[in-house]
């Protein structure tokens, strides 16, 4: 397999909170503090054991113990020290996520704070890229309560060079309506016109926050293994929702879903056109597969079954990732877990998997 041109479509990097700070006008200073601490015991009620009896969630977190490899290392949130660790493993460039929540916890914050909150904490993310934006592609955070507000940072963060957008994963959760509803068109017509993709990052739905009160296995086994097979709901939202009917030009990456799932979800849906009477009520012009193809992609870390099935998910649809510095991550170990993996893969397919297709999609 080819080593050349190695980029993770998703690795993590953490913004910390006094960089948001310095960016964030002081009368919004303990809006900010606010909002986090409700976040925070937002989560720890989600994930309060739900029966008697039940020891609180072990999830694995980085510590003094070092459980990975990458865990507790300076380059999860210090640029010069993350492009050390990049030279390491041979990643040329990273799409780096940097925080799950902070979308969900913006967005609960009343108007005038809720933008400043988004701003500061994406230009303390452009300091972060800033060390070398060509290898540190960070992706930004895009408030989505008020429309007007999101599309107003699109813009600003495009002019900026912004590369990806991340948008959070169930808006129904925040009390918003799914992502077909024609509310958002406006917004999806500003991004579009930007070429920028959209990030859908794994994370947990109520749903699954009840699975986890439940789970009383070792490390939470049951609920940490499900997430990226609940985002089956979000390829449905995408494309039976129609919205790439609307923006055929827009994109949306699937992050942290893995591969080997998909496949069997877009048979199914597309069996459900033609069997379930979808055609008698014009709900698609095409099959849904052909919207995956066409608008969507997903990255993956370790998937030999997924990567098997690369010509029915399309070679061109495929992103390798490292996820560094997480559980999952393949650092420092990257070059040589891809020698392995892709043995039975072309050279000219793997190129494209391991950094080709991420090259063209985020402009690179």
């Amino acid at each position: 397999m080819p080593k050349e041109r190695l980029i993770s479509a998703d690795s993590h990097v953490t913004i910390r909170d006094d960089a948001v700070i310095e960016h964030l006008p002081s009368k919004y200073h303990q809006a900010h503090e606010d909002a986090r601490a409700e976040m925070l015991a937002l989560m720890a009620k989600k994930a309060k054991p739900k029966r008697e009896n039940t020891p609180a969630p072990a999830l694995p977190v980085a510590s003094e113990k070092r459980p990975w490899e990458a865990a507790g290392r300076a380059g999860e949130f210090d640029p010069v020290e993350r492009l050390k660790d990049m030279d390491i493993d041979g990643v040329e460039a990273e799409v780096l996520y940097t925080s799950v929540e902070a979308g969900i916890t913006y967005n609960s914050i009343p108007e005038g704070g809720r933008l400043a909150c988004f701003q500061a904490f994406n230009n303390a993310a452009l300091d972060f890229a800033a060390t070398d934006p060509k290898r540190l592609v960070v992706v930004y955070i895009v408030p989505i309560v008020e429309i007007g507000e999101a599309i107003a940072e699109v813009q600003r963060l495009a002019r900026e060079g912004a590369r990806a957008f991340q948008l959070p994963l169930y808006p129904t959760e925040l009390g918003l309506p799914p992502y077909f509803d024609a509310a958002y068109d406006p917004l999806w017509a500003a991004i579009e016109e930007t070429g920028i993709p959209i990030s859908q990052h794994v994370g947990a739905n109520d749903a699954l926050w009840n699975i986890l009160g439940y789970d009383t296995t070792p490390a939470r086994g049951i609920f940490q293994s499900l997430p990226p097979i609940f985002m089956a709901e979000v390829i449905a939202n995408w494309i039976v929702g129609r919205v790439f009917e609307r923006f055929p030009k827009l994109k949306v990456v699937l992050v942290e879903s893995g591969l080997g799932w998909i496949p069997f979800y877009l048979g199914r849906l597309d069996t459900m056109k033609h069997r379930h009477g979808w055609d008698h009520y014009d709900m698609l012009k095409e099959l849904p597969s052909f919207y995956w193809h066409q608008n969507m992609a997903a990255t993956f870390e370790e998937d030999t079954f997924g990567v098997a099935q690369r010509h029915v998910l399309g070679v061109e649809n495929l992103l390798w990732a490292s996820d560094y510095p997480h559980p999952d991550c393949t650092w420092p170990e990257s070059q040589q877990i891809l020698e392995t993996h892709f043995t039975d893969v072309p050279d000219e397919e793997a190129r494209q998997i391991i950094g080709g297709n991420a090259a063209r999609l985020y402009r690179l």
